[in-house]
């Protein structure tokens, strides 16, 4: 789970803005929370306002940014990402940092930057205290020094400090890729060998950037193919949109086949995906079925490795009082959205953090709604959404927390700001909708006049 997140010089963002997921003074809707022993509660939502330009989505890029790094290194066009607002910040560091629980254990993780010459000055891990209210050093590193280890966190265990310090010393001088990806690379054997030992941390950190952190932004979706291959899934699913009122009756996996593919995509593009299937395959032999979702001409097909064949379907769909089947691209773009994010509903064990920009793109204002509410009736504990919106049905105190709503703002074309309702501690029964778009809270747009009052009667 994510307990904050926060970024400085990037993008529009300059000052460090720091995203907290723990709960505030509110104290309604406590089915809003996720509880831990030590006395913790944090948000299982945040919605994230502000007009066009105001920044809510650079910091949803600095998220998404940050974890490309962990998990494939500093790409080389990272060097215009520095908050351009000043040009001094050329010459400043970008700090990430996130403060997340693995566990029921809290560390907070992060790594500097120097964006204009796509070089990482640093990286540390901490765990966090909650109790003592004091961290306890895991690692710290700088470029070009050794790794600051703390042997105790590690049991004194002569053979792991010496691993990782080998580890550390062989990308002492590499700028590009952090110390947590490279004690990730082909290491499976070591955490094998001493996974009773604290040191199985890294990799589960490692899993969480890579699995647990989920960001989706306006063009894409969530990768759904491991729900629509299971029959039980696909039964939720329809008991889901059945709730949207769409018109759909049922969705349904129709089998399609290669030839289907071969006559949308690039024979070199499909003959990738069936090599990296097959990898996969090879990779995973605990998994009976491994399987792609390919989006292509607004069809959605699955493309699955099951033994020595290939298996393809496609989805079609059936509507109320009305016959034969319909295709995926045959349904409006708002119930596209909707099965774009309609993992974020279903029942799962695995741990997520969804983060969407543009949550309510293509969806009616009430179909937003009912999907936060019913995020809320069908979440499980182990399971976030933050977004960003323009959709203002959704402050409103029936629905959200005071915590849950944040505002991002730019002044005069300024750097961003980030901050909570909390802070205005409004009464239960305002009616916060009408005073944000009235500017109480900034995060809305202010409109020049073109022509000046009385101009055009003048002119005309």
């Amino acid at each position: 789970m994510l307990l904050s997140f926060s970024v400085n010089n990037f993008l529009s963002i300059g000052n460090s803005q720091k995203l907290s997921m723990l709960k505030g003074s509110v104290k309604n809707k406590e089915n809003h929370l996720i509880n831990y022993d030590c006395n913790l509660k944090i948000l299982k939502f945040s919605a994230i306002y502000g007009a066009n330009a105001s920044g809510k989505s650079n910091l949803i890029k600095a998220m998404h940014f940050a974890k490309s790094i962990i998990i494939n290194g500093v790409k080389s066009d990272s060097s215009r990402f520095y908050c351009r607002i000043d040009k001094e910040n050329k010459e400043k560091i970008t700090s990430f940092d996130f403060e997340i629980e693995i566990d029921k254990k809290f560390y907070t993780y992060g790594f500097d930057i120097l964006l204009a010459s796509n070089s990482i000055k640093a990286e540390w891990l901490y765990e966090i205290d909650i109790n003592r209210e004091k961290e306890i050093l895991v690692f710290s590193k700088e470029i070009g020094k050794p790794i600051n280890l703390n042997a105790k966190y590690f049991d004194n265990e002569k053979k792991i400090i010496d691993r990782l310090n080998v580890y550390s010393e062989d990308n002492k001088d590499v700028d590009t890729i952090l110390f947590l990806k490279t004690i990730n690379q082909n290491k499976e054997n070591f955490y094998e060998e001493y996974r009773n030992n604290r040191v199985i941390l890294f990799q589960k950190l490692f899993n969480w950037f890579r699995n647990s952190l989920v960001i989706v932004f306006p063009n894409y979706s969530i990768d759904n193919a491991r729900f629509f291959v299971k029959e039980e899934s696909v039964k939720d699913i329809n008991n889901i949109i059945n709730k949207f009122g769409t018109g759909i009756k049922e969705c349904q996996l129709v089998k399609s086949d290669i030839q289907d593919l071969q006559s949308l995509l690039p024979i070199p593009v499909l003959k990738n995906i069936m090599t990296e299937l097959e990898a996969l395959a090879i990779k995973n032999k605990s998994e009976k079925k491994i399987t792609y979702t390919l989006r292509i001409n607004r069809e959605l097909f699955f493309i699955s490795k099951l033994g020595e064949d290939f298996e393809v379907k496609k989805v079609n769909f059936t509507h109320k009082n009305n016959y034969g089947e319909y295709l995926f691209n045959e349904e409006s773009d708002g119930t596209q959205r909707l099965f774009d994010l309609i993992e974020i509903l279903l029942k799962k064990d695995e741990e997520r953090v969804y983060v969407i920009d543009e949550l309510d793109r293509c969806l009616h204002p009430s179909l937003t709604y009912q999907f936060v509410k019913m995020f809320f009736e069908t979440s499980q504990k182990n399971t976030q959404l933050i977004v960003t919106t323009h959709e203002s049905r959704l402050l409103n105190f029936n629905l959200l927390r005071r915590d849950e709503i944040w505002f991002a703002n730019r002044e005069n074309n300024g750097p961003t700001k980030l901050y909570s309702l909390e802070k205005y501690n409004e009464r239960f029964d305002k009616k916060i909708d009408k005073a944000y778009l009235d500017g109480r809270y900034g995060g809305v747009p202010i409109f020049e006049t073109v022509f000046p009052v009385g101009e055009e009667n003048e002119n005309s």
